[in-house]
């Protein structure tokens, strides 16, 4: 398998792209559900339900504007504090090559770090609500 630079990861949240990431991580875990039935001779079956898909990022934190297509740092506080089903964001996660990830996610965790050194750094988690889609780009 052909390892993938993390400037090829694309995420956009809101149709405007996560800006300044230096690392992007995804997970997806199936939901299994196990039975015994007579039928089954005494045998497990395992019967995937749904899916858990969460999302990490990290990237420089963007004082200053930058732009109508990038998502801001201030944006990202905003949608963070965001309740019930405002809190939801449309997605979209695509390698340079191959399918796009799409649907609606919240975001379930922010945080920022910085020391006189270094830059500022910004992680942010999401998960995603409901079915995702899974198609060409």
């Amino acid at each position: 398998m052909a390892a993938e630079l993390g400037y090829n990861i694309a995420l956009k949240i809101n149709s405007k792209t996560f800006a300044g990431r230096t690392q992007d991580s995804l997970s997806i875990t199936p939901q299994t559900k196990e039975s015994i039935t007579k039928d089954d001779a005494g045998n497990k079956q395992t019967t995937v339900t749904g899916h858990e898909v969460t999302f990490s990022c990290q990237g420089l934190v963007t004082l200053t504007a930058t732009g109508q297509t990038k998502l801001t740092r201030d944006e990202i506080v905003e949608q963070t504090l965001k309740k019930g089903s405002e809190a939801e964001v449309p997605f979209t996660y695509a390698a340079s090559s191959g399918k796009v990830l799409s649907g609606t996610a919240v975001i379930t965790g922010y945080s920022e770090d910085s020391n006189s050194e270094d830059e500022a750094t910004y992680t942010v988690d999401l998960k995603c609500t409901g079915d995702i889609t899974f198609a060409a780009s």
